[in-house]
């Protein structure tokens, strides 16, 4: 007589781990959404730039100044780089979107093809440009650059950044607006942020050319 088949039990208890991780997920979600949703934000942030940092080191974009800049100071430079997207993820990215998800839904409500499309486009006209432009601004403030000079370099920055918006983030949000929940939309979003963060550490850590020095 065969031995009975384990599989099923073997998978369950390997499953049964990230179950428990995604109630206590949902927990926290529900008994502190914004600090949930910032740290949420802020880990993905930091994980998307330590990818960019090493898809540019192995394409070797890091300069020379900025591998002796990674030995001085009191925290390397990586990790400083690594610091302020996680500040902007947690401390901006979360908070912002939170209210904007409310807010929105305020204003236009529902998940009609109509209202999703509205909602779509009210997100490419106000928060694309307006987060691109944030982003640029506050990380380079971080850096201790003066605020116009900041501010110079984002909009430098914003057509190229908002190109490459326009071809992930209109998908991606008509799958926010018209099938997630409301209270697990900025998860969502953050999630879809670990590739966008890649991209935005990478453009943040490109050079400038005609922005002036502050």
């Amino acid at each position: 007589m065969p031995a009975p088949v384990l599989r099923p039990q073997r998978r369950q208890k390997r499953v049964e781990p990230m179950r428990r991780i995604g109630q206590l997920y949902h927990f926290w979600l529900h008994e502190a959404p914004l600090l949930t949703k910032a740290a949420t934000a802020a880990t993905l942030f930091g994980v998307g730039d330590r990818i960019a940092q090493r898809i540019e080191a192995n394409s070797s974009v890091a300069s020379s100044k900025e591998e002796e800049a990674d030995r001085d100071g009191l925290v390397s430079a990586s990790t400083a780089r690594t610091l302020r997207m996680m500040a902007w993820g947690g401390l901006f990215t979360a908070p912002i979107m939170h209210t904007w998800f409310h807010a929105i839904e305020r204003v236009i409500p529902g998940t009609g093809r109509l209202v999703v499309a509205k909602k779509v486009v009210a997100d490419m006209l106000i928060m694309a440009p307006a987060m691109s432009l944030g982003f640029f601004t506050v990380t380079r403030c971080m850096e201790g650059h003066t605020v116009n000079d900041a501010f110079e370099v984002a909009k430098a920055k914003l057509p190229p950044t908002l190109a490459t918006n326009y071809m992930v983030w209109p998908a991606a949000n008509v799958v926010v607006f018209a099938f997630v929940p409301l209270q697990y939309r900025t998860p969502f979003v953050n999630c879809v942020s670990l590739g966008w963060s890649t991209f935005l550490s990478g453009m943040s850590s490109k050079k400038v050319t005609s922005a002036p020095a502050s």
